[in-house]
Order: structure tokens, then sequence, then C-alpha cells
């Protein structure tokens, strides 16, 4: 049998331990948490169940997260619940998935106060989305900004508004720095699938459950031992070494980011030309978050995304660059308890909320100072929140990079970059031979952890065609 370490259990590494261990292959799986999941792991506060970040599945059973399960033959059930709901300054609208059906679109033109001049410029846009039916579709757009695409088809300041915020919740950057093709890809697949879901028993049940199968199929998962050296003899791995001793590998897949995984193969096992890659490459901006436990049921919506009127993305970024804390951020909202009210005690309810911030800001006295922004505002957008609040709890870019392993604070990882996509995306073949990453980091494309899931699937096919079981 050909031996596989994987190194993490995020989306990616659970979800390509399980096919790996299901096609034959002899696979060990390290954690260096004491718990699954990494950025998508859950933990229990007076019987509450709590996602660590705040997750939905855009594209559900549909999408790669659904399609990894089937195939795995996981025990995962994704929930769809509608309408979410859109709140722009002082006005809300309850819209369905589908948002770029005519009816919706209309909606969300009056609500975001779009011009009914720039009506035709829009619907060239949607209609250029909806186009899009594989990745042979995007090669004009690799290269090229959001922005620049979005601007032209149309040049309404309230339509750019809307779309990069749509922008930031697929990919936390400005469209001004995400690329033009992942975000075609991305919205033409969240829009035609309209199936956007959320697991049964949290988040954390996705990489539990693949995990599962990794087990079943007689894998083995080995919690709190992190890989402290990926040991390369001869330009090839060899395995890798834990506190508890040295495991031998012909492969290591690692979900740790490229950029961890250089460092625990070491350096001089890579030529300078790739290192400058790796150096160079961005990872998407943070999140501060805000959770919150309640003994009132404050929205029947899975989802709602709050846009104040007249954000600017980059502005704000700036500004908090600069150590200006904005008080009034847009917001990305779950509650958890409308898909599975078993995550909270009979009566409970859990609701979360989450703002991007740059990376920069991992001062503790800043983002305790954005969580009080948050909070804040969660509170007049959901009144009951100021008298039936058990408990909340704020995280920071700390929170993330604990939770993550990647050594920083990003929300999702390898940003979708218009400069790092297409023929510039990283390779998940490492040039060590054995040595592949997996996640969002190489290999995939789509929303947040549906890039992981996606990437495990591609990922396993590399190494079935290179080392075959």
């Amino acid at each position: 049998m050909t031996s596989v370490v994987v190194i993490g259990t995020g989306v990616g590494g659970s979800g390509i331990a399980g096919l790996l261990a299901g096609a034959g292959y002899r696979v060990t799986v390290f954690e260096r948490n004491e718990f699954p999941g990494g950025k998508t792991s859950m933990y229990e506060r007076d019987g509450f169940r709590v996602d660590m970040s705040v997750h939905v599945s855009p594209r559900g059973e549909k999408g790669p997260i659904g399609v990894l399960a089937r195939r795995l033959g996981a025990d995962l059930e994704l929930r769809m619940r509608e309408p979410w709901r859109l709140i722009v300054g002082d006005r809300h609208r309850d819209l369905p998935l589908a948002f770029t059906r005519p009816a919706a679109l209309v909606k969300i033109a009056l609500l975001i106060g779009a011009k009914p001049y720039n009506a035709v410029g829009a619907l060239r846009l949607f209609r250029r989305v909806l186009s899009i039916k594989d990745q042979s579709d995007l090669a004009p757009y690799f290269g090229m900004p959001a922005s620049e695409l979005i601007g032209s088809y149309t040049k309404d300041p309230n339509l750019y508004i809307f779309l990069n915020i749509m922008g930031g919740l697929m990919f936390v950057i400005p469209a001004s720095e995400a690329s033009a093709a992942e975000f075609l890809w991305a919205m033409s697949n969240w829009a035609r699938d309209a199936t956007t879901a959320y697991p049964k028993g949290g988040y954390g049940r996705i990489p539990e459950s693949f995990l599962e199968v990794c087990e079943r199929s007689g894998g083995e998962v080995r919690l709190s031992e992190p890989v402290e050296r990926i040991v390369v003899e001869n330009g090839s791995v060899r395995g890798v070494e834990t506190a508890t001793g040295f495991q031998p590998a012909d492969v290591v897949v690692s979900s740790a980011g490229i950029r961890r995984t250089v460092e625990l193969a070491g350096r001089g096992n890579f030529d300078d030309g790739f290192l400058e890659r790796v150096e160079t490459l961005k990872d998407s901006d943070g999140a501060v978050t805000v959770k919150f436990a309640l003994d009132v049921k404050p929205t029947d919506n899975l989802i709602t995304v709050y846009v104040p009127r007249g954000f600017d993305y980059e502005d704000y970024r700036g500004r908090l660059e600069a150590g200006d804390i904005p008080q009034d951020p847009a917001l990305y909202i779950v509650s958890p308890t409308v898909a599975d009210p078993a995550l909270a005690p009979p009566g409970k309810h859990l609701l979360l909320a989450c703002a991007a911030v740059p990376p920069s800001l991992v001062h503790a006295e800043a983002a305790r100072k954005m969580s009080e922004v948050v909070a804040r505002r969660m509170s007049e957008l959901f009144p009951a929140i100021t008298d039936h609040t058990i408990w909340q709890h704020g995280t920071s870019l700390e929170f993330i990079s604990m939770m993550g392993g990647r050594g920083a604070g990003e929300a999702i990882g390898l940003a979708q970059r218009y400069d790092q996509d297409g023929p510039d995306r990283p390779d998940p073949r490492l040039p060590v031979e054995g040595l592949y990453a997996v996640g969002v980091d190489a290999g995939g494309m789509g929303i947040g952890t549906e890039r992981a899931a996606d990437s495990a699937m591609n990922v396993f096919e590399l190494i079935a065609s290179d080392f075959p079981a």
C-alpha cells in the first residue's frame, strides 16, 4: 500500500484523507489541535454548539461539499433555508436564493438605489455571469480585477457597492483586488444552483463526517499531534516527524498553507525562484466575529447581509489600516439554529456576525474596539439582543490564526486575487516529489470552504495518477 500523511483536518485535509483511505491508501492524519476541523471546528458552551467562524455552504448539495460528501458516502445532511435578508441602510428585503431572477433583481435594484437608466448595463452583467458554464469560459478574465469587469458593464455607484460587497462575502477582499474570473465562476454557480445550506450538527460536522469515512476505511486520525518537520531526502519526501517520532510516508499532503508547508519541509529543499514566488503570495482579509447566545429567536433568516448606505470597502479597509475604527461596517450574519434548532438548548438560539478587517488589525485593543462596534450595530439591527443575550463571545485575528494553523489571521486563506489566479495560481504539486498542498491555498475554485472541498477532489486525482495505491 502507498502510505500517505495528511497534515491538518480542515475541509480540504479531512476530505482528501477520506478519499485516499477509501481508495486503498494507508492514511495517517495529524492535527495540531485537540479537536478536528481547523477554522471549521466548533466549541460547546452552556449547551450551545457554536462554529469557530461564520459559515454557510453557498451551493449546498449541488456544490463541492455536497458532491464530496456523496462521493465519500459521508453521514452529512445539508439543510436549505430561504429566504435570505438584504439590509441596506435602514431598509431591507427578503430575497430568494435564486437572487438573479428578474423579480429578485428588481427588488435588489430598488433597495440599493440603482438608477433605472443603468438597468441595461446591469442586466448585461448578470447575463454574462449566468453565461459561464465551465472553466474554459473564464480564460479572457484571468488577470483582470473584478472592479474592471463590473465597470465595463455599469457605472452605477450603488450597484458597484452591492457587487463589491457580494465579492467581499465570497472572497473577503475588495473588488479592486478580486479576480474577475473567480468572481464570475463563484457568482454563476451560486446563482444557478440556488441551494445555499447549513449542515445539521453545525459546520464542524463537515470535517467530522469526512474523517469518519477515513477511519472506517482503515485510516488513522491523530489529534493533538502537530507535525514538526516534513522529512525530505534527495528531493523526495520520506515522511514526517512529530513529538512521538518519525512517521514514514510515500506522500505528504499538507493543508497547513503553502508558506507553512515550505517551512516544515525546509527552505533549503526549494529553489530561490519558488521561494520568491511563495513570499509574494497574498492572503485574504481577516474577520472580527461576535457570537450571541439568546433566549429568543431573533430572525427566521439563516443569512442576513447588512450593507451601510454608501459603503466603500476600499475606503473602509484603508481607514482601519490607518488606525481609525469605522463605526458602521458591513456585516455577514448567520443564525445556525434556523437550520438546526438542536445546536442550542430548547427555546434558545444562536446569532453569529462577522466584519472583514485587514490582516494588519492584529492589535488586541483595535480588535476589541471593532468587536464593540459590531456588537452595537447588531443590537440595532436585532433589538431583541439587548434584553435577551445569555452570553456573547467576540474573536479576533489572533483567534483565527490559532484555529487555522497557517500562521496568519486570514478569514479564508490564499486570496483569490487577479494576480494569483488561473495560470498564476500555485500548483498543488510542490517542487518536492511526493509533496502536495491541499485546501484553499491550492487546487480548487469556489467560495470559502467549498473551495477547499473542490481542492480535495482535484488533488486526490493528481495523487492517484502520480502514486497509484
